[in-house]
């Protein structure tokens, strides 16, 4: 099969399209997808981040990024998509979002979940003198794990903003919006 090139506007667009009827358009469906920011509300991308892992039944996505984060280099391919978020009040220290269909979470406390149905554990590499670890969100057919590492004290906000930041799109719903919108099928 031959590679088809578009412009960087319809990319995402045809991507879904071929992901979703089983059809590779562009390597970047199993590859990266440059300068993509995955807002909640930018069907086309959440639909990317839900093919990687079909069996989950909630795709991250940014809800709103707070003033100082930004988001880049979404990754997606078969069994897993990653992003990174960067904070300016914690430079060369991005937390890095990882979607997977299962994760092992060792000793992770539990903390409030952030999913109906779904589980949030918090796990800590250390305290002091940088607070860092990994925060995992656990519901059926998913995991996404968050590797944070930030200056002790500036943590308590920024662990806040992470929260706030990172929302999920539950799977039904994806899939009505992909219908709405695209006219195709999100399977399963």
């Amino acid at each position: 099969m031959s590679r088809v090139t578009l412009p960087r506007r319809h990319r995402a667009r045809a991507a879904i399209l071929g992901f979703l009827v089983g059809v590779p358009v562009l390597s970047s469906c199993s590859g990266p997808v440059s300068g993509a920011v995955p807002k909640c509300g930018a069907v086309e991308r959440v639909a990317l981040i839900a093919q990687s892992v079909p069996t989950t039944s909630y795709v991250p996505c940014i809800s709103a990024l707070q003033p100082g984060w930004s988001s880049t280099d979404l990754h997606t391919q078969n069994g897993g998509a990653r992003f990174t978020l960067s904070s300016d009040r914690s430079p060369d220290h991005p937390v890095h979002v990882v979607l997977t269909p299962s994760c092992s979470i060792g000793t992770a406390t539990p903390i409030a979940p952030r999913t109906p149905g779904g589980r949030t554990y918090l796990s800590l590499n250390s305290i002091d003198p940088r607070y860092a670890g990994t925060m995992y969100d656990v519901f059926p057919g998913g995991c996404v794990s968050y590797r944070f590492d930030f200056e002790r004290g500036a943590h308590i906000p920024l662990m806040a903003q992470l929260q706030s930041i990172v929302g999920f799109v539950p799977r039904p719903q994806l899939r009505l919006d992909v219908q709405r919108k695209l006219g195709v099928r999100l399977d399963p």
